[in-house]
């Protein structure tokens, strides 16, 4: 009975961990790019232009100058985080970049 209990907390922490490293964020534009921006307000504006689309997001890049396409690979660890309505925002080191850089979740 006591090894059941543990069981179903290790299944747990393996679903929290998958959790806390935050969704996998699809991008219209190929597999290794991600789309980052400068500063959360723009792309919080990015994602306001096409609500719950990120094709439709990438199409605007060209309005948001804060806004462009990475390589994944140039993507690091986590530096900041922030929540607006609840949703989860990770600001992410990037190589290129002189900080970190808002990431499209």
């Amino acid at each position: 009975m006591r090894e059941d209990r543990w069981r179903g907390v290790a299944i747990a922490g393996i679903g929290l961990g998958a959790l806390a490293a935050g969704p996998a964020p699809a991008q219209p534009a190929g597999a290794g790019e991600a789309i980052v921006c400068e500063s959360l307000v723009e792309l919080r504006l990015l994602m306001a232009g096409a609500p719950g689309d990120r094709a439709a997001a990438a199409s605007h890049l060209a309005e948001r100058t804060g806004c462009r396409r990475v390589s994944r690979a140039a993507i690091g660890a986590v530096e900041r985080r922030a929540m607006v309505g609840g949703a989860p925002f990770e600001c992410l080191a990037v190589r290129e970049a002189a900080g970190c850089l808002w990431l499209l979740p």
